[in-house]
């Protein structure tokens, strides 16, 4: 299944030869832009565990061949010469960094004046009912200071604040997008679980609860998604972005 936000990432700098993906996890949007017809295609990250994730897919993949991942950090200078880019793009990555605005420069600094600069940032937590819903449940169980997780979750993904912070960048031609899906779900267990498989915060919070207190937070979600039941009883809860595309 494609990741939320990768095909219009990869829309967004069609044609591009040689591409930065600042954040890039496991590569998968590395790869898709590999597979879009990018020569050169570089992924950073901080975290070893997950660069390690991204060269297992990339072993297995055709276009592995034409894609790097290395170990940098985008709240630092990037070691990549002025310009070195055509296009640089970051998957829900910029909403963690120290100081956005300085990675921001920094992504338009890379790329080569008149390229794209493309990111994608989750919308404010009203609008993810998803990933809200699982933290006021655990919160309403456990207490907040053990759901206190995640707190840049959606912290820069207004599309007016998210284009203020590419603009103080020095970027120009800024334009938002709001993107939607929904997460469908048979009920609140389906929920909880796909959550500690998906979601690193969940997964470790999960980790460390009893077998009641797993059921008490699960009871809890069933409540508060009830507003999110179809007519077969099953959840539909939306999901949303906001891409930015920007000139450098």
């Amino acid at each position: 299944m494609t990741p939320f936000g990768v095909p219009e990432i990869v829309a967004a700098v069609a044609g591009a030869d040689s591409l930065l993906d600042a954040g890039c996890g496991s590569a998968r949007l590395t790869l898709a832009l590999a597979d879009a017809g990018a020569t050169e295609v570089i992924g950073i990250d901080t975290s070893l565990e997950r660069l390690k994730q991204g060269n297992a897919r990339l072993s297995k993949h055709p276009m592995g061949a034409t894609v790097k991942l290395m170990q940098a950090d985008f709240d630092r200078s990037l070691p990549f010469p002025d310009g070195r880019f055509a296009a640089a793009v970051s998957r829900l990555a910029v909403m963690i960094a120290t100081d956005p605005i300085v990675t921001l420069r920094e992504l338009g600094r890379v790329t080569a004046t008149g390229g794209r600069v493309v990111t994608a940032l989750w919308a404010p937590v009203n609008d993810n009912p998803w990933f809200a819903l699982p933290r006021f449940a655990a919160a309403g169980v456990l207490g907040p200071d053990r759901a206190d997780y995640a707190r840049a979750f959606g912290r820069i993904g207004g599309p007016e604040q998210a284009a203020a912070l590419h603009r103080d960048a020095g970027l120009t031609d800024v334009r938002t997008e709001t993107l939607r899906e929904t997460l469908d779900v048979r009920d609140a267990v389906a929920l909880w679980t796909w959550m500690t498989r998906e979601n690193g915060h969940v997964r470790r919070l999960d980790a460390a609860l009893t077998a009641t207190e797993r059921a008490a937070v699960v009871e809890e979600l069933e409540r508060l998604a009830a507003d999110h039941r179809g007519h077969d009883r099953s959840l539909r809860l939306p999901r949303t972005m906001t891409l930015v595309t920007a000139t450098a």
